[in-house]
């Protein structure tokens, strides 16, 4: 019955972390599609980042890894989830990584 009853209550949590989710890997996505991607950073107060090509590429896989990362919510065991978020924000960290050192042809 307490299982129930936290399911119930872990419901909107979970739909809200679903909208996050797909809101981000939809970003991701048209920065892959596009090979273009305009953020900005709070670092250097405010400036804007404008990739282009592979480096947006890189970068729409790293919001799109990222953005899986949310859904956790939805994972029955604490060390799955555990397992989930280290696996998203490893690969997103990577891809980032790999944006940011991509030399422009």
């Amino acid at each position: 019955m307490i299982d129930a009853n936290r399911s119930n209550q872990m419901l909107v949590p979970r739909l809200l972390a679903s909208l996050i989710s797909l809101t981000l890997i939809g970003l991701g996505v048209m920065a892959i599609l596009t090979e273009h991607y305009y953020g900005s950073t709070t670092k250097s107060g405010g400036a804007e980042v404008s990739l282009d090509g592979a480096s947006a590429i890189a970068m729409g896989w790293s919001v799109v890894l990222f953005g899986l990362g949310p859904l956790a919510l939805w994972l029955p065991s604490k060390p799955l989830v555990v397992w989930w978020m280290l696996a998203c924000f490893g690969c997103a960290g990577a891809a980032l990584y790999v944006s940011m050192h991509l030399r422009h042809g």
